[in-house]
């Protein structure tokens, strides 16, 4: 009787390991489809972690200047 039990709980196991894995893949996709994908959208659409929209050019025009022999001496 001891035996056929042990055989009962280790064919369980393997049946409870497969529902389980099943499971766990079937809720984290939900979890991921529900929260995380459209946070990740939001984000991607409205935030600006470079901080590179909307600010103003900060270069500066550079004076032309003769590009001679005097000019390339004359380094500072």
């Amino acid at each position: 009787m001891k035996s056929f039990l042990i055989r009962m709980w280790e064919g369980w196991k393997r049946i409870a390991h497969v529902i389980g894995d099943f499971q766990a893949r079937v809720i984290l996709t939900i979890f991921y489809a529900v929260l995380v994908l459209p946070f990740g959208l939001a984000v991607r659409i409205f935030a600006d972690p470079l901080q590179v929209r909307h600010q103003p050019q900060t270069w500066r025009e550079r004076p032309r200047e003769t590009m001679d022999a005097e000019w390339a001496r004359r380094q500072w």
